[in-house]
């Protein structure tokens, strides 16, 4: 049996959107683009899907284009947004790897890129992060919740004070980790750009979306056919884009329930491991109910993922983008001291979870600790 706790790295699909994306295949498989009324008929679907989905998120339908993930919108932002080709784009260490790789190519193209603190547990230090922005500064970023660490910004209040300083800075939010996890209203928030991704709420791999507000004007980066108002080109996912928009009302719709039973989940968990030496809850408060990131001194976290594996249970050390990096560029960024910098470990939780579950996740890592601590003594 698999124990899975790795939710931020990708989710189970719902049997409801295996449902959709088979019907989509098998039977409503016309393309959108095409004259023929059954083509129509499927057009009027990305149209519903398109509507449901903003209704959710707080924004207009007509604001939404649809990518094939999170990565893939992240580029669209970043790239398609920069008009100039001089000034300044301040984001931090903290980003996800599809935010912050792209940011240091534009950098690689002469763009000056100045990089913001983020605090100990992962929130973006928004004093430092202000101060970095100027009359020059072409592009904002600022992820709504870290991947790795859980923390929660506040993406209305630096929005809010980017915008202050300067009103034709372009702000853009990663939110791939906070939809369906945390109440998001992207009318309230300000921002200009959202991001957010389907295979992290149950939907299918292939298929995300990125906000953009009517006021924005995108430089497209891929070119064709002029689908998605002509910034995403290509022919629909109409199975993906219909089964993302069920996926985003179960997780909006679930979202409270679930965060009730994910916080019980983090309450086990600190039990089973209290008395356990030498580890840290990265960010205990400020942070997404959907993610307990902890580290522990001198162990390395992949150890304990193998070792948790034997058992079944699968659990993350961290972007699962950023795998092949020995130390995770968030663990620096937070300023982990030296002892606990490689001992990150990521539990993220979804609704397929249990309490049972939890539990013998909680005491086969306390007593792995044990274990690898008497061997560490001699």
């Amino acid at each position: 049996m698999i124990y899975y706790f790795d939710n931020c790295a990708t989710t189970r699909a719902d049997d409801k959107i295996v449902e959709i994306l088979n019907r989509y295949h098998t039977e409503r498989y016309f393309n959108p683009s095409a004259r023929s009324s059954y083509s129509l008929e499927i057009a009027q679907d990305i149209v519903s899907a398109r509507e449901r989905i903003a209704k959710c998120l707080g924004c207009g339908a007509d604001e939404l284009i649809f990518t094939s993930g999170g990565t893939e919108a992240d580029n669209l932002a970043i790239f398609g947004s920069l008009r100039k080709k001089s000034g300044n784009i301040v984001v931090t260490q903290a980003e996800h790897s599809a935010v912050f790789n792209p940011v240091a190519e534009l950098g690689n193209r002469g763009y000056e890129i100045r990089y913001a603190k983020v605090l100990p547990d992962g929130r973006i230090d928004t004093e430092d992060f202000v101060s970095k922005v100027d009359g020059n500064t072409l592009l904002a970023c600022f992820m709504h919740v870290n991947n790795e660490t859980g923390a929660i910004n506040d993406i209305c209040r630096l929005n809010s004070l980017v915008k202050a300083k300067n009103p034709q800075t372009v702000t853009f939010s990663d939110g791939v980790q906070a939809v369906g996890k945390i109440t998001v209203n992207l009318l309230h928030s300000g921002v200009d750009m959202y991001s957010f991704a389907g295979h992290k709420i149950h939907c299918t791999k292939g298929i995300g979306a990125l906000y953009v507000k009517r006021s924005v004007r995108l430089v497209p980066t891929v070119l064709g056919g002029g689908q998605e108002r002509g910034l995403r080109s290509g022919t629909e996912y109409v199975g993906g884009i219909v089964a993302l928009a069920e996926a985003v009302e179960t997780a909006t719709d679930n979202m409270h329930l679930n965060a009730v039973n994910f916080e019980q989940y983090k309450f086990v968990l600190r039990q089973c491991l209290e008395n356990s030496l030498r580890w840290k809850e990265i960010c205990p408060e400020h942070s997404s109910p959907a993610i307990f990131s902890l580290a522990f001194a001198d162990i390395k976290g992949e150890v304990l993922l193998h070792m948790l594996e034997s058992y079944g249970i699968i659990v993350g050390t961290g972007s699962a983008c950023s795998s092949k990096n020995k130390q995770s560029r968030v663990a620096k960024a937070i300023g982990l001291a030296p002892e606990y910098a490689e001992g990150m470990l990521r539990i993220s939780f979804s609704k397929y979870n249990s309490v049972e579950q939890v539990r013998f996740l909680g005491e086969k890592l306390a007593e792995g600790l044990l274990r690898l601590r008497k061997t560490m003594m001699g």
